[in-house]
């Protein structure tokens, strides 16, 4: 409501900027990027000099998806588009041909989980159960089923220094359960709790790289968080480490 004798105020908040300078290596300069229930990703990636590319449906339905060098899911992805579902085994025939592709996280259908558990059903090329598991508290520990690991290894190698600074969490919806066939890749867990070890899982399949991992990069990545593009940095590039290790 508006009272003549109350003069008109404009107020104009400070103007801010977050600059970070970070140290970090990528192999993968074409990304795709199947947007999902809405992040700030790709401009985050594009930030790494990353050219990405937004997917539509009919990019998933017809374009040639090898002249990607990696393909990112957004969150919640799998939960908002059916043409996504869809067309999954094209993305996995863009794996087994020697892409790589990236599925972050998705929530469980329906009220508490209870709808459709197909939706999440074939998310990678072997058999992942999605759960409520998450870890809440950001300065949680993080520690490497295996420090040898490929992803910790290149081209960035990863310490626990890269999970310091992280925002709100560590990660959400991780995979209670897996095939063998996938690799954990970090476990955490909140103060008193069990590890989780299903946040991030690694597999090769045919000549390229599956990753799974429930972290907060749509988090983590926007706030500008060092370590966190450094992490996403090895798993875009997860395909041409592994090629370069081969060669040696």
């Amino acid at each position: 409501m508006a009272f003549p004798h109350f003069p008109a105020e404009m107020v104009f908040e400070e103007a801010q900027a977050k600059l970070e300078r970070v140290d970090v290596k990528i192999l993968a300069h074409k990304i795709g990027y199947v947007m999902g229930a809405g992040d700030s990703i790709p401009e985050a990636l594009r930030q790494l000099g990353c050219e990405v590319t937004l997917l539509s449906a009919q990019d998933l339905a017809e374009r040639n998806l090898s002249e990607f060098d990696a393909i990112v899911t957004g969150v919640r992805a799998y939960n908002v588009r059916a043409d996504l579902r869809a067309k999954q085994q094209r993305l996995l025939d863009y794996v087994h041909e020697g892409g790589t592709l990236i599925v972050q996280y998705n929530v469980l259908p329906g009220f508490f989980g209870r709808g459709d558990p197909s939706q999440l059903a074939h998310i990678g090329p072997y058999p992942i159960t999605i759960s409520h598991d998450r870890v809440s508290v950001e300065e949680a520990p993080v520690q490497f089923p295996d420090p040898q690991h490929p992803l910790l290894l290149g081209p960035n190698r990863i310490t626990g220094h890269d999970f310091d600074g992280w925002i709100q969490e560590r990660g959400l919806y991780f995979a209670s359960a897996w095939d063998p066939r996938y690799q954990p890749v970090l476990e955490s867990h909140d103060p008193g709790e069990k590890p989780l070890a299903g946040g991030t899982l690694y597999t090769r399949y045919g000549k390229g790289v599956y990753i799974f991992s429930a972290y907060s990069w749509f988090r983590e990545l926007p706030a500008g968080v060092p370590g966190a593009y450094r992490i996403f940095a090895n798993m875009l590039s997860a395909r041409g480490a592994a090629k370069a290790a081969a060669s040696h």
